[in-house]
């Protein structure tokens, strides 16, 4: 017996039933079945916020008690924490949500991308250090500049989620497969450097995982004496991580499979058209409306909006059509690592054939295994479909994955020994992999190009900045603004500041958009505004002499571009062929072949930075 697990003394609940899966008794059938009473029986009928307290209180001692999760907890931090101040002051990920700008009284400026974790940054990170900003602008009569502190805040933040993720993860390990099986799931989450690469970006990505995780814990409630309460929150949350991101929505399918599993109640009618179980599914949309309630003001944007996501996400780079589901399998590897993903495909398999042994349905990880293969599989069916798969649309369902191979590993439990030399070199590979990813956001050629800009720029200076490249206005040693060409110009331009002038990012997407989605509603006369048009009469020689930029800026995306035009203009540019010579070229290291992920998003950089002749 673990010393540093709770034991109930005299008179006490068992924190073990805290799920309510107690030791089990041979029914008068002969057929196993459990007590799944999530509380003890005096406390049943506790009133909401008391049900609530006791949970967390339980998972407070829980927490404080077992070292093998603050080990794995620490070691996740660690490598999070390894390439924080990437991008300084500002996250160069595309898919940024974070620290997204909002409009008036709050309300996003599009929908394509669900707004919660915008709005919980800005909550709990942005707003404290605006008033900071004014407060201390304010007292020294001058304006500073925070976006460091915002950045490394909001990062802090989508780490913290992440360790609510392993937590959760661990906890419902612990009730359905034991303490063992909790602990070594904990160290596949806190190791594996596919997430720990998520945890740097200010994306939704990282983040979703949470809200998925905390609405399947409170389903998991549900497969034994689920109170309402636990229908409501499953549905709340459910609601909560489509907010997150759309295909969050996938969790909602564990409330419906806890209910069909659960003890009660006890027919198939009374099962269909339970109480419980509509009142979870009416609080799914109560639950989106909740967490972006600017819908029910902004309705026709909103769909809209969703619509035009849902079209061209499958097929963003003009694909055909077909289907990924071999992609999808083979691209867990770049998340879990190929030692780590086998390790898991077998316990996987091994767990599926313990789970339909004979008699075995009713037993705790049976009903553990089968909540898990239920967001699993149906995530895997949906997203799969997709002709354009990303690694990013494949980590969502990772944990769950993970947590189906939990029957495996309370079966070798008592081979613990065994299984220990085995995975011990499986989670070194992955530290080792997980400090590489923090070395890989500290090695980005954009911000020592930061460093020389701040050196080198003077007072009046004019910088031509290709679409991606870094906002150098927003460094601290700068007093810059920015000026988009191509458009209207804004405001007067004060004298002695330092302009840039931001060149448009030559996707061509929309023009690939209104061939490839042709008579779609949804997209069709709505690609330009939301992926952007640019004018290739800009990318030449006369235009660019026409704007006299003292500096020239180009990031390595903006010129691997479908434009033959874009692509002449920058390779004239990197070859000297126009009056400006190159002073700073530099690219990402790269990346020894036994790394995993072997692609990071938004990291694989070249920099350029050239001066007038």
């Amino acid at each position: 017996m673990d010393p540093f697990y709770p034991i109930a003394g005299p008179g006490q609940a068992n924190p073990a039933s805290h799920f309510g899966l107690d030791n089990h008794k041979p029914s008068a059938q002969g057929r196993v079945r459990f007590n799944l009473t999530f509380l003890p029986a005096q406390q049943q009928l506790l009133p909401m916020r008391d049900h609530l307290r006791s949970q967390w209180f339980l998972m407070e001692r829980l927490l404080r008690m077992d070292r093998f999760l603050a080990m794995a907890l620490l070691l996740a931090l660690t490598f999070s924490v390894n390439g924080i101040g990437w991008g300084r002051v500002e996250d160069w990920n595309r898919s940024s949500m974070g620290l997204r700008n909002l409009g008036r009284r709050g309300m996003p400026w599009d929908y394509l991308k669900p707004p919660l974790h915008t709005f919980v940054t800005h909550i709990v990170v942005k707003a404290p250090i605006d008033c900071i900003d004014h407060a201390a602008s304010f007292v020294l009569r001058k304006k500073q500049n925070f976006d460091a502190a915002r950045l490394v805040a909001a990062r802090l933040l989508v780490v913290g989620l992440y360790l609510g993720t392993i937590v959760l993860a661990f906890e419902m390990s612990r009730v359905f497969y034991g303490i063992f099986a909790a602990r070594v799931i904990a160290f596949v989450f806190a190791t594996s450097a596919g997430f720990s690469a998520y945890n740097h970006f200010l994306s939704c990505d990282s983040p979703l995982l949470f809200w998925m995780m905390l609405a399947f814990y409170f389903a998991a409630r549900i497969t034994g004496e689920g109170q309402r309460i636990d229908y409501v929150m499953a549905g709340l949350l459910t609601g909560a991580a489509t907010n997150a991101k759309y295909n969050g929505l996938a969790i909602g399918i564990s409330l419906v499979v806890a209910h069909l599993l659960s003890v009660r109640p006890k027919t198939w009618t009374e099962k269909l058209f339970s109480r419980d179980m509509i009142i979870g599914l009416f609080m799914v949309p109560a639950g989106i409306v909740l967490t972006d309630p600017y819908i029910l003001f902004d309705w026709n944007r909103f769909v809209s909006d969703l619509m035009y996501n849902y079209v061209v996400a499958p097929r963003y780079e003009g694909q055909a059509g077909g289907n990924s589901y071999w992609p999808f399998l083979l691209i867990i590897p770049e998340v879990l690592g190929l030692p780590g993903a086998i390790l898991i495909a077998v316990g996987v398999i091994v767990s599926l054939v313990l789970v339909v042994l004979p008699k075995r349905f009713a037993t705790p990880e049976s009903l553990g295994f089968a909540l898990a293969l239920s967001v699993f599989a149906l995530y895997y069916a949906k997203i799969g479909s997709f002709p354009r798969l990303e690694t990013r649309f494949v980590l969502p369902a990772v944990p769950f994955l993970i947590l189906m191979a939990g029957p495996f590993l309370k079966a070798v439990e008592k081979h613990w020994r065994w299984l220990a030399v085995a995975c011990a070199p499986i989670l070194v590979y992955n530290c080792v992999c997980s400090y590489y990813v923090g070395r890989r956001f500290n090695d980005d050629p954009r911000m020592p190009a930061q460093v020389w800009m701040e050196a080198n720029l003077k007072l009046g200076s004019r910088i031509e900045s290709s679409g991606v490249s870094p906002h150098w206005r927003k460094l601290p040693g700068l007093d810059a603004v920015e000026v988009q060409v191509g458009k209207a110009p804004g405001k007067e331009i004060p004298p002695g500041k330092v302009v840039d002038l931001r060149m448009p990012h030559a996707n061509g997407r929309a023009v690939l958009f209104e061939t490839a989605f042709k008579g779609n509603r949804w997209v069709e006369g709505q690609a330009a505004a939301h992926e952007g048009s640019y004018d290739e009469r800009l990318f030449s020689l006369k235009e660019l002499l026409a704007r006299n930029p003292d500096f020239v800026t180009i990031d390595s995306s903006d010129y691997q571009v479908p434009s033959e035009t874009v692509k002449s203009y920058y390779h004239n540019l990197m070859q000297e062929k126009f009056p400006y010579s190159v002073v700073y070229d530099r690219q990402s290291p790269p990346v020894p072949q036994w790394i995993y992920p072997r692609v990071i998003d938004d990291l694989q950089d070249r920099t350029i930075l050239l001066v007038r002749k």
